[in-house]
C-alpha cells in the first residue's frame, strides 16, 4: 500500500478506537440524549456519519469494478481541486455547517443496532481504502454522492472523509463531556 494510504488506514484505525472507548463509557439513555431540540444526539452524529460514508461505497465499488464513469464537472481538475480544498478547509473549522437532506440523521430513539452498524461501516471504510490503493494519485475526480455538481478527486473524498469524522469525533467529545 501506498504511503498515504497508510496513513489514512492508521487515522481511520484511531478515530474509530476513540469513536469505540466514547460509545462504551456511555450508556444508550445518554448516546440518544439531545443537548437541546435543534441539536443532534449522538447517536444521531454516529448515523450522520454513518450514511455520508456509505454513501460513497457506490461509487468506489464502480472504481474498484472499472466502470466509474468521470462526472462532466470532473473534466475540468482545476475546479475539482478547488472544491476538494474548499470542502476539507470548511470541514476544519469549527462553524456549523448544513448537511444534505440525505445525510440528515432521523430523529428519535436508537439502539445497540445503529452503534454496531457504524462500526461494521467503519470496518467497510478500511476496506475500501486497501481495496482503492492502486487508485490513489490516478486523478480520478468524483462527484459527491449528495450533488452531482460537486466535484473532488478521489484521494480528497478520504481526505475529506476522515477529517469530517474527525470534526464529529470532536463535537461527540464536548457533548458528552457536558453531560
Amino acid at each position: 500500500m501506498n504511503e498515504q494510504a497508510d496513513t489514512w488506514q492508521m487515522e481511520l484505525t484511531q478515530l474509530t478506537w476513540e469513536f469505540d472507548k466514547l460509545v462504551k463509557a456511555n450508556d444508550l439513555t445518554t448516546l440518544n440524549q439531545k443537548p437541546n431540540p435543534e441539536k443532534w444526539s449522538p447517536m444521531e452524529i454516529l448515523q450522520h456519519l454513518l450514511r455520508v460514508n456509505e454513501s460513497y461505497f457506490t461509487v468506489f465499488d464502480q472504481i474498484i469494478q472499472g466502470n466509474y464513469k468521470n462526472p462532466l464537472l470532473g473534466k475540468l481538475p482545476f475546479y475539482g481541486q478547488k472544491m476538494g480544498e474548499l470542502i476539507l478547509s470548511a470541514n476544519k473549522k469549527p462553524v456549523k455547517i448544513k448537511t444534505f437532506a440525505r445525510w440528515e440523521p432521523t430523529a428519535g430513539m436508537h439502539n445497540q443496532d445503529l452503534l454496531n452498524r457504524f462500526f461494521e461501516v467503519q470496518h467497510q471504510l478500511s476496506g475500501y481504502i486497501q481495496k482503492l490503493d492502486p487508485y490513489f494519485n490516478q486523478k480520478i475526480m468524483i462527484a459527491s454522492p449528495a450533488n452531482k455538481w460537486i466535484v473532488y478527486p478521489l484521494d480528497a473524498t478520504i481526505e475529506i472523509m476522515l477529517t469530517h469524522e474527525q470534526r464529529h469525533l470532536t463535537q461527540l467529545k464536548a457533548l458528552l463531556s457536558s453531560e
